[in-house]
């Protein structure tokens, strides 16, 4: 499996996307296993909260595997690509559990989303965010509705459609990020904002978390509607 789970003291579950030599991308394997995992740990009355990280501290994720498709009809393989995206964003957004990114390193295009749509996103003082696809001649209409949701229209603008990737610092001036911190200090911070929201009660905080990203939930599928009409560069090229 290429997510690691590992269960902390006070029912904090993190899981590791594991693939570092391959930048953390999201393959099928991987995206399947967040989204199997993130669901059990919403069923698990003994998880209190879900730290979420990649693994070998360079990249948080590079976003989606590219190389998998290579071989596979391109129109069909980006439709499975978009399908496996949106599942693995939703079951971020879905999990009623407190959520929260731990980024190390780089998050980019997908892998950003994946980290944009916890609860809380946490940085270390070294990473940063990005959203290249309009340098690809690719709309990203997902990703706008993630961006835009957190940090509002400027920021989605910037990353989006100025193609500039944002350090820890603008993240956190763009309303992007909760906290930036040393790396010495990242897990034991993310450690801590587990606890605190941990140990709220579960069903208000699901409620409240349901009712707060409903917005949000309705314009991902909106999105991934209009991903699927894009004909700017290739059809359905949008993500």
């Amino acid at each position: 499996m290429s997510v690691l789970r590992e269960t902390l003291p006070g029912g904090i579950l993190r899981l590791t996307m594991d693939r570092p030599k391959a930048a953390n991308a999201l393959d099928r394997d991987l995206q399947e296993s967040l989204m199997a995992l993130l669901a059990e740990a919403g069923r698990d009355a003994s998880v209190r909260a879900v730290l979420l990280a990649g693994a070998g501290g360079r990249v948080f994720s590079a976003g989606a595997d590219l190389r998998e498709i290579l071989h596979e009809d391109p129109a069909e393989a980006r439709v499975v690509r978009r399908n496996l995206l949106m599942g693995t964003l939703l079951a971020v957004l879905d999990c009623p559990r407190p959520v929260i990114s731990v980024v190390r390193g780089k998050a980019v295009g997908g892998g950003g989303m994946l980290a944009l749509l916890a609860d809380e996103l946490l940085m270390e003082s070294g990473a940063s965010i990005s959203m290249p696809e309009i340098a690809l001649g690719m709309a990203s209409p997902i990703g706008v509705s993630v961006v835009a949701a957190r940090g509002g229209r400027n920021a989605a603008h910037a990353l989006l459609q100025a193609g500039e990737a944002m350090d820890a610092k603008a993240a956190i001036a763009a309303g992007l990020a909760d906290a930036v911190h040393a790396d010495d200090t990242l897990d034991e911070a993310a450690i801590a904002r587990a606890e605190k929201l941990g140990a709220f009660d579960p069903d208000a905080f699901a409620a409240n978390k349901a009712w707060m990203n409903a917005p949000l939930r309705e314009a991902l599928l909106r999105a991934a509607e209009a991903a699927g009409r894009t004909t700017m560069g290739a059809p359905a090229n949008a993500t």
